[in-house]
């Protein structure tokens, strides 16, 4: 019925590799059947090491075993291939070696990755059973994040008692939290975060398409390039399976490895190959190394003679659907969404951070919104730190120099007031009128009022934050080796910028005066702003907006961008970005939707 591609390499990555892609086999094998497969490419693992099936058989379960089949892809070969990639894997040639030497008898494909754990409604006995109940297309799901601390609790030879305490999990702590894509323009073929987690299709979709893109070979982007095919491919549509499947990943931040290849590693080219990707085929004849004699076994013959485990009883499921923490919030306003978070779901993540934080270790707390500080003071005391409790800043005499700080919780948080909110809707009842008489299109509408939101909360919140840090960065004394935590935000926003152009001035001594560029664009966004805020009270702003949006769709047509300056500014900013970074020294370790942690070097 159904093929599971992943790939991986046996060089411990990231967080306790041996045990997630153990929980990750022997959890998918819990939801297929005798007949379906796991196809697992071994790719550059060193010669004198096993595969990373090999290395860790004797702690997977029976079925498990029998449904894994390995392909090797060796050092020798990855040399051969790998051109000028930087990376030890090319995941697309390692996921297309899968895909080529899967069950052509299988109707379904699904591309994943190994630490992945799949749950189902109780209505389902297994995954082949709920995809005989769906049509033919492509889907995506989203990922729910389990912490370190969480999945590390659970055995590893015992899938069916784990993924029930795990479901627990997830409805007790509301964590059922879906992160769909803000952006009108990839909402379309690109529904959720991180999307290379599930992307499923009817295998022969696979093969119309040639798999993944192998020229992509470089970090990121190879699966928003399929999610982008498969989407042209599928008559421009993309579909999913909310309340009928969970999928959740073993969260492994605590390595760093995954921030330090986001700042450090080329990427691949998101413009080309995700936005103005046109093609559906990828590839050449031999592609997913077709015509390559590569070493490919059932894992169960491989280790036929080795011990089996015996596994206790499992736990009945939940009975039903599988409910939402709460309803998916389609809006493209990804500033929002992004610094308005709720302070119990945000702390399930912090709790990694603050466990791994040592006893005596002085943290100190930034902001001013009160359920977040209350929140953080009860679970400081949940993960046992009795100690010196976590200092408030803000209500600290401002006259007390500041402790040495170990650990810094910088708090983003925003909410919208009423006015701003009223301001959003006069657009949205203008370009919905705009829309019925035809003059811009549902896209244009959905696109315009995302920019003023973010324009208007972008400001609103800097107008809170800046004075704040203003009056607190000077007090802080931080050395090599401590955190710093951003609560509400990501390294996507403009606010992380003036974060780190502020702290560097005010904590670190680095001069940061802005640019002439980047005063004009703050100049022009002013501009930009009062165009949108007034064009429903004024004939000639109304006017500048519509030349402004014809201009948008002249530049893309001809340039494939919709603003020269923009283009110009974004290059501008990101020399200086990575100006600073390397001036500040401060690199981000781990990247959590509402959550940045940094660590201050020398």
């Amino acid at each position: 019925m159904i093929s599971i591609v992943t790939y991986g390499r046996n060089d411990n990555y990231g967080y306790n590799l041996y045990k997630r892609t153990t929980m990750g086999f022997n959890c998918l094998a819990e939801v297929l059947t005798d007949e379906d497969e796991i196809l697992f490419t071994d790719y550059n693992t060193a010669i004198h090491l096993p595969t990373l099936p090999e290395f860790v058989w004797d702690t997977l379960t029976p079925k498990a075993r029998r449904l894994l089949k390995v392909i090797r892809v060796g050092p020798d070969l990855h040399a051969k291939s790998k051109g000028d990639s930087p990376l030890p894997i090319l995941e697309n040639v390692a996921r297309n070696a899968a895909i080529v030497r899967s069950d052509p008898q299988n109707r379904w494909l699904l591309s994943t990755n190994p630490d992945i754990l799949m749950i189902l409604g109780s209505q389902w006995k297994d995954l082949p059973e709920l995809l005989s109940e769906v049509p033919e297309s492509f889907y995506e799901m989203p990922r729910f994040d389990i912490p370190e601390s969480v999945w590390s609790c659970l055995p590893r030879d015992d899938p069916r008692s784990s993924m029930n305490l795990l479901e627990n999990w997830i409805l007790s702590n509301r964590a059922a939290v879906v992160e769909a894509i803000p952006d009108p323009r990839f909402q379309k073929f690109y529904l959720f975060d991180a999307p290379g987690d599930f992307q499923l299709a009817p295998r022969s979709y696979f093969f119309k398409l040639r798999g993944f893109d192998e020229s992509m070979n470089k970090y990121l982007h190879s699966d928003a390039n399929l999610a982008k095919r498969m989407w042209l491919l599928n008559g421009l549509r993309t579909d999913h399976l909310l309340g009928k499947l969970w999928v959740l990943h073993q969260d492994h931040y605590l390595s760093g490895e995954w921030a330090r290849n986001v700042a450090m590693i080329s990427h691949n080219d998101y413009h080309t190959k995700v936005l103005r990707q046109e093609t559906v085929e990828a590839n050449g004849e031999g592609w997913g190394l077709e015509k390559e004699p590569l070493p490919f076994f059932k894992l169960e013959e491989q280790i036929r003679k080795a011990r089996h485990y015996y596994f206790g009883d499992s736990h009945a499921a939940a009975s039903g659907d599988l409910p939402l923490s709460s309803e998916v919030d389609w809006r493209c306003q990804p500033f929002f969404r992004l610094c308005h978070y709720k302070p119990e779901l945000l702390t399930i993540y912090l709790r990694e951070i603050l466990k791994t934080t040592p006893t005596l270790s002085s943290v100190v707390y930034l902001g001013n919104h009160s359920p977040t500080w209350e929140a953080l003071a009860r679970l400081w005391g949940e993960v046992g730190r009795d100690g010196i409790p976590i200092c408030h800043l803000v209500n600290e005499s401002s006259t007390v120099e500041a402790a040495q700080t170990d650990l810094l919780l910088v708090d983003c948080h925003y909410e919208r007031p009423g006015d701003a909110q009223k301001r959003i809707e006069i657009l949205q009842d203008h370009l919905r009128r705009q829309q019925l008489k035809g003059r811009i299109s549902e896209d244009e509408a959905n696109e315009e009022v995302a920019r003023f939101a973010n324009n208007l909360d972008a400001q609103l919140l800097e107008s809170q934050l800046i004075p704040l840090w203003q009056r607190h960065f000077p007090r802080l004394r931080m050395n090599a080796g401590s955190h710093v935590v951003l609560l509400g935000c990501n390294t996507y926003v403009g606010i992380f910028f003036r974060f780190q152009e502020m702290f560097g001035s005010l904590v670190r001594g680095i001069p940061a005066e802005p640019s002439w560029l980047q005063r004009f664009h703050e100049s022009y966004q002013r501009v930009k702003f009062r165009l949108q805020a007034g064009g429903e009270r004024s004939l000639l702003l109304r006017m500048m907006w519509g030349l402004r949006l014809l201009k948008r769709r002249i530049m893309w047509k001809i340039f494939g961008y919709e603003s020269l300056m923009g283009w110009i500014y974004l290059r501008h900013l990101l020399r200086k970005v990575r100006e600073m970074r390397k001036a500040l020294k401060l690199p981000t370790v781990y990247v959590h939707h509402r959550l940045v942690v940094m660590r201050v070097e020398e």
